[in-house]
């Protein structure tokens, strides 16, 4: 019998059924090792964004559902109003230093 990592083992008697899951035990944990990312988690939402035109940074539109006329929206970053169409508005994350930056206005 062989494992996840190459070792050779003879083959068990039949009583020794609790080594195998400890070899099952092994292949599980590799499969979750690299799947933290996926998790979703609630600062992970998307919310509709634009592009900030001046900074290049994501800025939430303060929209809660898609536009279709032009919005009006306020960089927290530079300060810049400009006007956005709704081809320029997506479902994404704001950036985070507009994130931070709410945040310290807020408190």
């Amino acid at each position: 019998m062989v494992n996840g990592l190459g070792i050779v083992f003879p083959p068990l008697p039949l009583g020794f059924f609790h080594l195998r899951v400890v070899f099952t035990m092994d292949y599980i944990r590799l499969l979750f090792a690299y799947n933290i990312p996926m998790l979703t988690t609630p600062s992970g939402r998307k919310t509709f964004v634009v592009t900030c035109k001046r900074c290049r940074r994501d800025v939430p539109s303060g929209v809660r559902e898609f536009p279709f006329q032009s919005i009006t929206v306020e960089c927290p970053l530079c300060g810049e109003l400009r006007r956005y169409l709704p081809s320029e508005v997506f479902l994404g994350r704001p950036d985070g230093l507009v994130s931070r930056q709410q945040r310290a206005v807020r408190k």
